[in-house]
């Protein structure tokens, strides 16, 4: 362990736990300005304090002395925000994903995870023009491979390509989704408290911001650029040529309902995109969204039996662990965190089980491919 206390740490340990400098003052036995000088690298805490920051923060100490290898910048983010985000949602988004970083390394050095392969849009098509969302997702599919036919399994697509699904479930719920880039390695964090249709949307919307956007940000944040991604997901998601070929004569609320099983997505986002590639009316598309609205649709999927999609990134890697006897604890370890920190990144995307006190062999170097 070192013994030289790392400020960004501290940090990022009080965003995670959504603690105020005032709260942890309070609970550690000194004032929110020390707490602010210390983060702020103008005083060194004392090992005594070090210790008492760790214990009300439930981390283990040597967090506080682990370098802080590399941050995403700032304006690395896509945030798709609600209109309760706050400023702390925002710091502790950056903090998990610092963490999600980090367990990203941890599982690229151990394994034989699959390279990233998510393109941004001028190295997509090799050119600096300029697409809309409609045909930088049909570019896309192409480049992939995927024709026009409907995507089975959109995370585990995505893991194919090299990018790390994470779960913002658990100490963040205000934020729907975000998005990110490790180095080449695409970052998406989802709020799993959603019906499986608006999930798989949610990646749709976060890929289209990695694409469209890179970590550069090409548009200003706001409405148009969400507005952008939306688009894209829609159609990736719904590529025009198949919702032509699938949708004969006019659609009732019935229609709706069956078809939105096929391209495994909310029926709302299946009602406006039929009337944005014009097999419906505008006065169909509106007496329908009215139907759907007070059906239930515009806040969830009533009767839908879509079972979200899983990570098999992380399913292998806890797989792996606990064929050694091993489990969430040991990956902690690695990281100088608790087990709860691991478990909160994989909520909702792995399916736990209970751990036991089995022996604990060596590493094995499994390889990992998505399917």
């Amino acid at each position: 362990m070192s013994t030289t206390f790392v400020p960004a740490r501290l940090e990022m340990a009080r965003a995670i736990r959504q603690m105020t400098a005032t709260d942890l003052a309070a609970a550690a036995g000194t004032t929110a300005p020390w707490v602010s000088q210390a983060e702020n690298m103008k005083k060194t805490p004392s090992p005594e304090l070090i210790r008492e920051f760790a214990r009300v923060l439930n981390f283990p100490l040597d967090f506080f002395y682990r370098p802080v290898a590399a941050q995403p910048p700032l304006d690395a983010f896509h945030f798709r925000a609600t209109s309760r985000l706050a400023k702390k949602d925002e710091a502790t988004a950056r903090s998990l994903s610092t963490l999600a970083m980090e367990l990203s390394d941890w599982i690229e050095a151990t394994y034989h995870a699959p390279t990233p392969a998510v393109p941004e849009l001028q190295d997509l098509i090799d050119s600096d023009d300029t697409l809309s969302p409609e045909q930088a997702a049909d570019a896309l599919r192409g480049a992939w491979g995927l024709g026009v036919a409907p995507i089975k399994n959109l995370l585990q697509l995505l893991e194919s390509k090299g990018a790390k699904i994470y779960s913002a479930g658990g100490p963040l719920q205000a934020i729907d989704a975000f998005s990110f880039r490790h180095g080449a390695t695409p970052v998406i964090f989802l709020n799993v408290h959603k019906s499986a249709e608006r999930l798989r949307f949610d990646l749709a919307h976060e890929l289209g911001h990695l694409v469209m956007h890179g970590g550069s940000l090409h548009m200003e944040r706001g409405k148009e650029k969400e507005q952008a991604a939306n688009d894209f997901a829609s159609s990736f998601l719904m590529p025009r040529a198949d919702v032509l070929g699938s949708i004969r004569g006019n659609l009732m609320l019935e229609d709706i309902l069956v078809l939105k099983r096929r391209w495994r997505v909310s029926a709302m986002a299946l009602n406006l995109r039929a009337h944005r590639v014009g097999v419906i009316s505008e006065w169909t598309y509106s007496t329908l969204a009215k139907q759907l609205s007070m059906a239930g649709f515009r806040r969830g999927e009533p009767g839908s039996d879509l079972l979200a999609e899983s990570s098999s990134l992380l399913t292998q890697v806890v797989a792996d662990l606990r064929g050694e006897g091993q489990g969430f604890i040991d990956i902690a370890r690695a990281l100088d965190v608790r087990a709860r920190d691991v478990r909160d990144l994989m909520l909702g995307l792995v399916t736990f089980a209970i751990e036991g006190d089995a022996p604990q062999p060596s590493r094995s170097q499994a390889s990992l491919r998505a399917i």
